[in-house]
């Protein structure tokens, strides 16, 4: 790894001001307050901590390698430059727990930010994917930077992502496919995913790409293709999920299974098969997709689920095996409310979404958009707390009690009358 401190600041009494105001005045800071910044690109082959009194800049590319770990502190910044990216290996680990009051944030170093100025976060692990149990190269590196992620350990822990932002990420410029904002590949049930917003992504926010970690509190609010995304045999936990398009013209707020996402019979050793509840999936007028777009074999259960706003659809499923999943029982939608001007594709005459969804076994109810209880969203901050009677705060059936979810969540949607979860860590800027 290469560390270059830069623009190194000292204790204001060491500069030999006439006062310390007016330090404070020329350098932008406090009396009394170290401010020193770090340019960081290459490996981290040991042990590493960037701390919250620097800013750590990224000038390139940085790889954590197996057995080193990158501890980020609370309240750090870290700013990248075009190509920079940050990908953890398989064997190595990120511990970045921020709090509610000092949360961590990776950002654009650019002056006017915007959506793909940076690659992104991607973490490899060594869990299941299906179709590869040896492992699968991945194909969203930059040239010279080589991964393979995936292997038997369901168990196998990335590290710990906590009250984390991830803004104007995901540049694909030169690649096979998009890095995304975060993206998760082969990372196991040992990984702490919790607290984390992508924002104002280029392509997909969030990428699951197999694997059994589990998420929670998850916020993306802006993004050109898809908010959260699995495939290739994802099986993990997800709750208290937002979805917001907000106005940056994206095509689905969740897409599972785009490509392939299990083995090409549908089946494989290690299928897409996640457990969601408290979900909250806002649209736009002139979106590509539906605001659900289930594809490629991928099973999944989802309950309490609130799909709004949807600009085409609310829901599309789509391909054979998807369907015989779905009429199998093993691709499952129940108590969520649809609120779209069309809630339904309904574009195949042997599945059709609309009598799936809303046969009265499953719970489910369709309603008008505005009927939501959501506003329509487009840019700053978002507010998803359901107003007193909106149709979500009745109508949920409980999580389950597992040590993973929270049971006492009584409402569809990711959140009920108060939002608090996603206060106070959040951000929303335009540029």
């Amino acid at each position: 790894m290469r560390v270059r401190p830069a623009n190194l600041v000292f204790v204001l009494g060491a500069l030999g001001c006439a006062s310390a105001t007016g330090c404070a005045s020329v350098f932008g800071i406090e009396e009394g307050m170290l401010r020193p910044s770090i340019e960081v690109s290459g490996s981290i082959g040991q042990d590493t901590t960037w701390y919250a009194d620097q800013t750590a800049m990224l000038t390139g590319y940085v790889v954590v390698e197996p057995g080193a770990t990158l501890t980020i502190e609370p309240g750090t910044r870290i700013l990248a430059r075009t190509e920079a990216g940050i990908l953890v290996k398989p064997g190595a680990r990120i511990v970045a727990r921020g709090t509610k009051e000092a949360p961590i944030v990776f950002t654009s170093a650019k002056a006017e930010r915007s959506e793909g100025d940076w690659r992104g976060l991607i973490l490899c692990g060594r869990a299941p994917i299906n179709g590869a149990p040896s492992g699968r190269p991945m194909d969203v590196l930059p040239p010279g930077i080589k991964a393979t992620c995936g292997g038997t350990a369901e168990d196998d822990s990335s590290g710990e992502i906590r009250f984390v932002r991830i803004e104007f990420a995901g540049r694909d410029d030169g690649l096979q496919g998009s890095p995304g904002g975060l993206r998760l590949e082969g990372v196991g049930s040992g990984t702490v995913i919790d607290h984390v917003q992508v924002h104002r992504t280029e392509a997909d926010a969030i990428d699951l790409r197999g694997g059994t970690v589990s998420v929670k509190h998850i916020l993306v609010t802006g993004f050109e293709d898809d908010g959260f995304d699995w495939a290739l045999g994802w099986r993990g936990k997800g709750q208290f999920i937002a979805v917001v398009m907000g106005d940056m013209q994206g095509d689905t707020c969740i897409q599972a299974g785009q490509g392939s996402s299990d083995a090409e019979d549908g089946a494989g050793s290690a299928p897409s098969d996640p457990l969601l509840y408290n979900v909250t999936l806002v649209g736009m007028e002139d979106q590509f997709g539906p605001n659900v777009k289930l594809r490629g074999a991928t099973r999944g259960r989802m309950f309490d689920m609130l799909v709004a706003r949807a600009g085409t659809s609310s829901l599309g499923i789509e391909d054979t095996p998807t369907h015989e999943n779905a009429n199998a029982g093993l691709l499952d939608i129940r108590h969520s409310i649809l609120a779209s001007d069309d809630n339904f594709t309904d574009d195949d005459p042997d599945f059709m979404e609309s009598d799936w969804a809303m046969d009265p076994s499953r719970e489910n109810r369709a309603l008008e958009a505005e009927e939501s209880g959501l506003p329509p969203f487009t840019s700053g901050p978002v507010d998803l707390s359901l107003p007193s009677g909106a149709p979500g705060l009745t109508g949920a059936i409980a999580p389950p009690d597992d040590g993973f979810f929270d049971p006492a969540a009584l409402f569809v949607g990711a959140c009920g009358e108060l939002c608090p979860e996603f206060e106070g860590w959040t951000a929303f800027p335009e540029r």
